[in-house]
C-alpha cells in the first residue's frame, strides 16, 4: 500500500518555484484590486495591502469600513440620527481574485 508523507504539503509549499508562482499570482491580484478600487474611489483611505509570509501571501483591503466596501451594507441610522442608505458591495478583492 502506498504511503504519503504527511509533510508533503509543507515541502511543496517551500519549493522556490511554488513560492515564486504564489507571489506572482498575489501581485496580479493586488494590481487588479488596486485598479478595481480606483474605479470607485472618490475619497477615503482605503488601500490594498500585500503581506508576504514564509510560504503564503495575503492580499487585503485595508480600511475602517473594509467589510462594507467589499460586501456592501444594509440601510441604517447612524449615531447622529441620520439615515444612511444601503450600498452594494464593490467586491474589489473577490473580482480581482477571479480575474487575476
Amino acid at each position: 500500500m502506498a504511503r504519503v508523507n504527511p509533510r508533503i504539503g509543507r515541502r511543496v509549499a517551500r519549493m522556490p518555484g511554488v513560492k515564486a508562482a504564489v507571489r506572482a499570482r498575489a501581485n496580479r491580484i493586488a494590481a487588479k484590486a488596486c485598479a478595481n478600487l480606483g474605479e470607485h474611489r472618490a475619497e477615503g483611505d482605503a488601500r490594498i495591502e500585500v503581506k508576504r509570509g514564509r510560504t503564503d501571501v495575503v492580499v487585503s483591503l485595508v480600511d475602517v469600513a473594509a467589510l462594507s466596501i467589499e460586501y456592501g451594507r444594509a440601510a441604517y441610522t447612524n449615531r447622529a440620527g441620520r439615515r444612511v442608505g444601503p450600498m452594494q458591495g464593490l467586491y474589489v478583492i473577490t473580482r480581482a481574485a477571479r480575474e487575476g
